[in-house]
């Protein structure tokens, strides 16, 4: 959404907020005499009144339609040898979160795929088991889920951001506790 497209919304906002509180005023039949004076001082303008009516209807229209001319796109196209090629983003998602799961030291690992500006970029939430340096997991997170998803859909990585969320709790059962070098 553009800096313009924004500063719409928020005037958009604003009178909507303006003409709800005025027409709940009304409707309550708490209308002071302010009210009625600028309703009065409206209608003694309706060139300015009629104005202001347009502006704010084709503001509510642009934000009504805003998605319908452009559809997000959910997928990566690259070019093949007879022709394109399209990859989901839940198959990027799924070769991610199947590369993240097997470093050592994560217990859960989920990863969200967007465009970015020269390929995808990939956000992924860990959860880490205890006694693991994080530092080290996260660079190394970083590079396996980047080289494995550039390397099986030849789709360019941008940055893979590793967000860890929280440690699992500490448990009797050996097998999900951390590896110790």
């Amino acid at each position: 959404m553009s800096i313009l497209d924004r500063f719409l919304l928020v005037l958009l906002t604003l009178g909507s907020l303006c003409a709800a509180v005025i027409l709940l005023l009304v409707g309550l039949g708490s209308a002071g005499g302010w009210i009625q004076t600028a309703l009065s001082t409206a209608m003694a303008y309706p060139a300015y009144t009629i104005v202001i009516a347009i502006v704010f209807g084709l503001l509510a229209l642009r934000f009504l339609f805003y998605r319908w001319g452009r559809p997000e796109e959910d997928y990566v196209v690259l070019p093949g040898d007879h022709g394109f090629v399209r990859i989901s983003f839940e198959t990027i998602r799924q070769l991610a979160n199947r590369t993240g799961k097997s470093i050592r030291g994560v217990q859960e690992f989920d990863t969200r795929v967007r465009n970015g500006q020269a390929g995808v970029v990939l956000a992924s939430r860990v959860r880490v088991l205890p006694d693991v340096e994080l530092t080290q997991m996260s660079n190394e997170i970083q590079n396996a889920v980047k080289s494995y998803v550039e390397q099986t859909a030849g789709v360019t990585v941008e940055r893979v951001t590793v967000n860890v969320v929280e440690l699992a709790p500490h448990s009797a059962n050996k097998s999900s506790r951390a590896w110790v070098d």
